[in-house]
């Protein structure tokens, strides 16, 4: 893959269905930012966006981030903290991935989902390791 070029990363099925946009990988800070418009049919019946689906815009944006810095692993453990609801309000969110650390156990990466007037609605951290029984 060349560096900083987005058009050949495989992407997963989920993201589409996300409709998301990559907006900027920088290899040398090891960060990605993706965008993703809020769209009703993720909304609970209190029209707010569910919080599975701000786990996956951030777990989104980790996984093609991991893969863009060459490695080839999967999320082993997530945790996510809501700080404020997406409604209808927005009309996008951005996610900001970025890798924390790596060690042993594995590549620990967070993120930060923000609406689209800037504010922080939810940060995420991730555990991604190298799956045991599936060979790439």
């Amino acid at each position: 893959m060349q560096e900083n070029n987005l058009d050949n990363l495989p992407i997963p099925k989920v993201y589409l269905e996300l409709e998301g946009d990559f907006i900027e990988f920088n290899k040398n800070e090891e960060f990605l930012i993706c965008k993703f418009p809020v769209l009703d049919k993720f909304f609970n019946p209190m029209e707010v966006v569910l919080g599975g689906i701000l786990d996956a815009y951030m777990d989104c944006t980790m996984g093609p981030l991991s893969f863009l810095l060459g490695e080839m692993v999967v999320t082993k453990t997530f945790k996510a903290k809501y700080i404020r609801p997406v409604t209808a309000g927005s009309k996008f969110v951005v996610s900001k991935a970025w890798r924390e650390s790596i060690s042993n156990e594995g590549s620990i990466y967070k993120a930060e989902l923000f609406l689209d007037n800037e504010e922080l609605a939810a940060i995420s951290e991730g555990l991604f390791v190298v799956p045991k029984k599936i060979k790439f």
